[in-house]
């Protein structure tokens, strides 16, 4: 695998935004499970909105590699 693939494919970002997607679900999921959910809502906030920051940054920067 060399690096131009890494670059060109964005492997790295991709195989983050799967976890971070995969992690994100399971603390909501938590989250709705809970009989008083007022500090889960704060857990729910502090994953969900890097998620929002990061997407952005990522669609943003594009495919650099040609």
């Amino acid at each position: 695998m060399s690096e131009e693939w890494i670059k060109r494919y964005r492997v790295f970002p991709r195989f983050f935004a799967l976890f971070y997607l995969y992690y994100m679900s399971k603390v909501i999921d938590w989250a709705m499970a809970q009989p008083d959910p007022t500090q889960a809502e704060i857990l729910v906030g502090a994953v969900t909105v890097p998620a929002a920051a990061f997407f952005k940054f990522y669609v943003e920067t594009g495919n650099d590699a040609k």
